[in-house]
C-alpha cells in the first residue's frame, strides 16, 4: 500500500524525541515500511508543510508543494491577521494551518491508497482533502484534546469551543475507521461524539520486545544513579498532572516506614515536576528520591534493569482513563513486577496477582501496602515479572500491532469502494 500519514497537530509529534505519542507513531510508520509499504509523512512546520520519507531521519525533510498558501501574499496576510489576533487576545483557530495542510494533502495524495491522520485540536486539513480526493481516511484518536484541556483547567470557551467541537466532529464523521487505544476511549467516542461503534477499532499501544527485555546486569546503571544494593521503586514517563506522581511520593513515604533503605526513582520530566518536587521536599524525602529528568528511550531498558517494582499511580480522575500507557507495556516487556492503579485499560491488561498488582486509584495507603508486599517477597516479585514479560511478548509486540493495522487499512479501502 501507499500511505500518507498526516500530522497537522502543531508540536504534537516530535520525531527527534522518543516520548509520548511519538513512540507509537514512529513504530507504526517504521513497521509499515519494513512490511513493504510506502509510507510518507506530512507534518506542519511553521508556514510550510514538511514531507518526511523516513521518520528515523527526521532531519531529512522536503518541503511539500502548496498553492495559494505558499505565496508571499498569503504569508503577508496571515502575518498581519495573526498580529491583529494577538493584539485583541483572540484565541488560535488554526484556519491558516488547516488550509495550508489541505493544499499539501490535495496536491500530494492522489497517488496514495489512503490518508491516515493523527488527531489533534483544530486539525481539519487532511479530512477535507480526503473528501475532495475521495480517498479513504483513517484517524488515530490518541485522546480527546478538548477534554484534556478541561482536565488541566484550560477549557475552550465560547466560539473557540464551538469551532473546536465542530471540526472534531467533522473528522470523526469523515473517517472510515477510527483507531483508539482502549475500550474507554471507544465508549467516549460513541457516547460523547455519536460515532458509529462499527467503525471504531481498539488498538492498544505496543512495545519493542527486543529493546525492552530483562537485563542480566544492572551494575553500571546502578553506579550511574548512585545506587548500591537498596530496593528501587520506579515511575518512568512524562510528569503530567493526571499521572498522580505526587500521590506516589506520599505512598513511598509510607513504604519507608517499613523499608527505610528503599529508593524512589522518577525517570522523566514534564509540567507536573514542580508539584512533585514540592511533595518530595515537604515530606523530607530528598535523600531517597532521584529525579533523572528526560532520558533517551534507548537508555530506559537499562534503567529498568535496576528497578525492583515499577509503578503506574494514576489518581481518581473525573473522567474514565482512556489512555493506553506505553510505560505499562515497557515494564511488562522488561520483566518488572508492576503495581498499578485499576484504571481504564490498565485493569484489562494487568491481572491482579498474576502479572502485577492492582490498586484503587488514588488510594495512597493501598498503593504503599502493595509496594511493600512485593519488596518483602522476592519470590512473588520475580513471578509477577516473568508472567508480565511472557504476556508482552505474546500479545503486545509492535509486530503484532502492524499486522492488525494492515487489516484495518484494508477494511477502510474496501469500505470506500462500496
Amino acid at each position: 500500500m501507499r500511505i500518507l500519514y498526516a500530522i497537522q497537530n502543531v508540536g504534537g509529534i516530535d520525531f527527534t524525541h522518543d516520548i509520548g505519542d511519538t513512540v507509537p507513531v514512529k513504530h507504526s510508520l517504521v513497521g509499515l515500511q519494513r512490511a513493504g509499504h510506502q509510507v510518507d509523512c506530512l507534518q506542519l512546520d511553521g508556514n510550510r508543510v514538511g514531507l518526511i520519507k523516513d521518520v528515523t531521519h527526521p532531519d531529512r525533510v522536503k518541503t511539500a508543494s502548496l498553492g495559494l498558501s505558499g505565496t508571499k501574499t498569503f504569508h503577508l496576510l496571515e502575518g498581519a491577521l495573526r498580529r491583529f489576533q494577538r493584539m485583541l487576545n483572540i484565541p488560535y483557530f488554526a484556519f491558516f494551518d488547516s488550509f495550508r495542510f489541505y493544499e499539501a494533502c490535495s496536491r500530494l495524495a492522489n497517488g496514495y491508497d489512503l490518508i491516515h491522520e493523527h488527531n489533534g485540536l483544530f486539525c481539519l486539513g487532511a479530512a477535507r482533502a480526503s473528501l475532495k480526493l475521495k480517498a479513504p481516511y483513517v484517524l488515530t484518536f490518541s485522546a480527546d484534546p478538548i477534554m484534556e484541556r478541561e482536565l488541566v483547567g484550560k477549557p475552550l470557551k465560547g466560539m473557540h469551543a464551538w469551532v473546536g467541537r465542530k471540526e472534531a466532529r467533522y473528522t470523526y464523521q469523515a473517517a472510515r475507521r477510527i483507531l483508539c487505544v482502549s475500550e474507554p476511549a471507544k465508549l467516549h467516542l460513541v457516547e460523547a461524539w455519536g460515532v458509529e461503534a462499527r467503525k471504531i477499532v481498539v488498538m492498544p499501544n505496543g512495545v519493542d520486545t527486543q529493546l525492552f527485555r530483562p537485563q542480566a546486569d544492572s551494575q553500571s546503571v546502578r553506579s550511574w544513579l548512585g545506587l548500591d544494593g537498596q530496593p528501587v521503586v520506579s515511575f518512568v514517563g512524562s510528569f503530567q498532572p493526571w499521572h498522580g506522581i505526587e500521590c506516589l511520593v506520599e505512598s513511598f513515604a509510607r513504604v519507608l516506614s517499613e523499608i527505610p533503605q528503599a529508593t524512589l526513582l522518577l525517570v522523566g520530566d514534564g509540567p507536573a515536576r514542580p508539584t512533585v518536587e514540592d511533595a518530595v521536599r515537604r515530606l523530607g524525602l530528598s535523600s531517597q528520591v532521584i529525579i533523572t529528568g528526560l532520558v533517551p528511550q534507548a537508555k530506559i531498558p537499562e534503567i529498568l534493569g535496576a528497578v525492583d517494582v515499577a509503578v503506574i499511580p494514576y489518581p481518581q480522575l473525573p473522567k474514565e482513563l482512556w489512555f493506553s500507557p506505553l510505560k505499562l507495556y515497557e515494564y511488562m516487556a522488561a520483566g518488572k513486577a508492576i503495581v498499578a492503579s485499576s484504571s481504564g485499560q490498565i485493569a484489562e491488561v494487568v491481572q491482579d496477582g498474576y502479572n502485577g498488582l492492582l490498586v484503587e486509584p488514588g488510594n495512597v495507603n493501598e498503593f504503599a501496602q502493595a509496594i511493600t508486599r512485593l519488596l518483602k517477597d522476592p519470590i512473588e516479585l520475580d513471578w509477577l515479572g516473568k508472567n508480565a514479560r511472557q504476556q508482552a511478548v505474546e500479545h503486545h509486540s509492535w509486530d503484532g500491532y502492524i499486522r492488525r493495522l494492515e487489516a484495518v487499512y484494508q477494511e477502510a479501502i474496501d469500505a470506500s469502494s462500496h
